[in-house]
């Protein structure tokens, strides 16, 4: 009999070691299995070595790999050669690829990226372990009492597939707002290009009047040395000729800005030498599709209206979660116990929350006003991106019909300084009306190229305000060519 009882005594203090053992280990393997999928921390300084790295231009080598790749996609014939100068389109690309506010609004994609994982992730279970010790009293035939539970709160499985959702369309939100920036910069390193072209024809067109008019003054000097003309016209002369300096030099400054503009658009240092392509002509007209079928297209190719229907569909989202957490909160759970009788028992239980005064219906109302908001928005671009299309549309229209005239304008005009020199070579006319004629025709001239300038701004803006790219006729008019005052 004794010895039955020795071996229960035995048996039962051997479950309680093994017992004891588990429940000592058990932290330990909940330590384990959390270290186990944990990050590690790396640092990030932020000196001036490191931000020079960053800022750092590739190489033209690596440009033109990026360059073939990005232009394979969108279809555009690339090939940088910095000594042949730069067209638009290249401009563009070197834009996109440099940009340092790109690579800003790029890290935005880790961010959404990194919500759409987080939306996914369950939630953790929770282990609870507990242990009273007998410390006292009448001790004889006690034992310590302990406590293991395991909950799982299942409130999040609920809105889990909506918050994915969400998460998703906010990560196609994201991707076309990028998309968006970068046509914007494109649009802008494009314009760089022929504000900088439009300020490099001018100061060409003043450079050769003021060329003509040099050798016209030094003639009007000699001739005025030797009592051969009058004052009226040295002075008429020498004003003609300072006019046509002074203009060179504001054109210069011109170009100095255009050209600042470029290299702030391209992502490149200042004093980087840029070189626009000579080949690069001014249009003199363009050919538009319908206004009609810019407006019928402008929502299904502008990234930013299709950034605006994601967020939207996010927005949905957030708010079909935000009801469906009117569900109470359910919590399971299972537990193991024994007291210091030792007497065990194993159980199971279930929290619910009574949702008697909070039924979530602040945060719906919210996400309802955040929705609403995302709309008007959306309606608000839609109707301030049809205004911009019919703006431009008839600036276009309209700066083709004055570069027409204008062109006439100049023929005549040149044609009148022809005769007006042939005049004056047999003393048929004044040399003041003569000059004043010249000063008339560079004016003209360089208006000319302003307006052609205008134009094409106007047609990058309706690229900008349709989302896409505009494959126009266009009537060129070579921007390098330089007047011809003997002809």
């Amino acid at each position: 009999m004794m010895q039955a009882e020795s071996a229960d005594l035995i048996d039962k203090q051997n479950r309680l070691r093994i017992g004891s053992g588990i429940r000592a280990a058990l932290p330990a393997v909940c330590l384990i299995l959390m270290l186990a999928g944990c990050e590690s921390y790396h640092r990030l300084p932020l000196t001036n070595q490191a931000v020079r790295r960053s800022l750092a231009v590739p190489s033209w080598k690596k440009l033109r790999q990026k360059a073939a790749y990005f232009a394979r996609i969108a279809a555009v014939p690339v090939q940088l050669q910095p000594k042949r100068g730069l067209l638009p389109s290249e401009a563009a690309i070197i834009a996109v690829l440099v940009n340092p506010d790109l690579r800003e609004i790029r890290d935005a994609r880790g961010e959404a990226a990194a919500q759409l994982l987080q939306a996914g992730i369950l939630p953790n279970p929770q282990l609870s372990e507990s242990t009273d010790f007998v410390t006292g009293g009448f001790t004889q035939g006690t034992f310590n009492a302990y406590g293991l539970s395991l909950n799982w709160n299942l409130s999040r499985l609920i809105d889990r597939q909506a918050r994915i959702a969400a998460a998703r369309y906010q990560r196609g939100r994201v991707d076309l707002e990028i998309a968006w920036r970068e046509w914007q910069t494109a649009i802008a390193a494009k314009l760089a290009v022929y504000n900088l072209t439009v300020a490099r024809t001018e100061r060409q067109q003043a450079v050769v009047a003021a060329t003509e008019l040099a050798k016209g003054y030094a003639i009007a000097r000699k001739a005025y040395a030797e009592h051969l003309s009058t004052v009226l016209e040295f002075n008429a002369a020498r004003a003609a000729s300072r006019q046509a300096n002074d203009l060179i030099l504001k054109l210069n400054q011109t170009m100095t800005r255009q050209r600042l503009a470029l290299t702030r658009v391209l992502g490149v240092p200042p004093h980087t030498p840029v070189h626009v392509s000579r080949r690069l002509q001014l249009p003199s007209r363009a050919v538009l599709p319908a206004e009609d079928l810019l407006v019928k297209d402008m929502e299904r190719y502008r990234p930013d209206l299709l950034a605006l229907r994601m967020g939207y569909k996010s927005q949905e989202e957030r708010l079909r979660a935000a009801i469906l957490r009117q569900f109470p909160n359910i919590s399971i759970g299972f537990q193991q116990a024994s007291d210091n009788t030792n007497v065990h028992t194993t159980g199971f239980g279930v929290t619910v929350d009574l949702p008697i005064f909070d039924h979530n219906q602040g945060n719906i109302a919210i996400q309802k006003a955040s929705r609403q908001a995302l709309f008007d928005a959306y309606a608000a671009r839609v109707f301030a991106a049809r205004s911009d299309i019919a703006v431009n549309v008839a600036n276009v229209r309209e700066l083709s019909v004055r570069i027409s005239a204008l062109e006439k304008s100049v023929r005549s005009l040149a044609s009148l300084v022809r005769r007006y020199r042939q005049a004056l070579r047999v003393g048929n006319t004044d040399v003041v009306s003569y000059y004043a004629l010249i000063s008339e025709l560079v004016g003209s001239r360089i208006r000319l190229i302003a307006l052609k300038g205008q134009l094409e701004q106007n047609v990058l803006a309706l690229e900008l305000a349709s989302g896409q790219y505009l494959d126009i006729n266009k009537a060129h008019h070579a921007s390098g060519a330089a007047m011809n005052w003997r002809h």
